[in-house]
This record gives C-alpha cells, structure tokens and sequence, in this order.
C-alpha cells in the first residue's frame, strides 16, 4: 500500500508542474490549430486509459512482479493526467471556464485513482 500511496503522490507532483508547462506551450500556438490539438489530445487519451484499466494487480504473483506493476501503472497514469490536463486547458481556451467540462474531466481522474486503489486493495484481500 505504500508503494501505491508514494505513485499517485508523485504523480500528482509531476502534474502540477506541467499543468503550467503545457499552459504556456498551448497559449502560444495559433488559435486556429487548437481544435486540431483537440481532436488528437482527445484521441490519444484512449490508449492510456484502457492500458490502466485493462491492467490488474491480482495477476502479480511476487513482489517483483508487484513493483513493475506500479511502475507500468505510474506511466500510464501519468500519461491520462497530463492529456487531461491538457484537455482542461484547451476547454478553457476555447470555450471558457464551463463548470461541467471541468467537472466532468476531474471526476473521470478521480475514477482512475480510485480504479488503482480498488484494483490494488482487491488483489491484497485475496492474498
């Protein structure tokens, strides 16, 4: 559990240093190729996201296979964070400050923390 704890701490640590990297990167493009940044930012995510949910700790039969877990699960937590992170900026940008779109991107990563925990915590009580 602490392994799991110390990931999504840094994790979260990563995320707040590029929320303003990829702030000042997307504010400099055209206005006009945000909605091409978009589509693909939109489009990519999808990998990550099923790569994290696929995953599932209850296959890790020792502590090194537990390790590379977490691992394998950090980048692709990172991954999902930082698009949604530039996601949450480009609807911003585009179409202002909308409490749902806002919402609804931080509710989505609040499930794939939780989907970590739950997963990790399911694979520990059948141990």
């Amino acid at each position: 559990m602490k392994l799991l704890i110390i990931k999504n701490v840094l994790i979260h640590i990563f995320l707040v240093p590029f929320y303003f990297v990829a702030l000042n990167e997307i504010i400099k493009m055209p206005t006009d190729k945000l909605d091409t940044l978009l589509l693909f930012v939109g489009l990519i995510v999808i990998a990550p996201i099923t790569s994290n949910f696929i995953y599932s700790y209850k296959n890790s039969e020792d502590q090194k296979s537990l390790v590379w877990g977490h691992i394998t699960t950090f980048f692709s937590m990172l991954v999902v964070g930082m698009l949604f992170v530039i996601l949450d900026i480009l609807l911003v940008l585009m179409i202002g400050n909308v409490f749902v779109f806002r919402s609804a991107i931080l509710i989505f990563w609040v499930a794939v923390i939780t989907f970590d925990f739950a997963d990790f915590l399911i694979m520990d009580a059948r141990r």
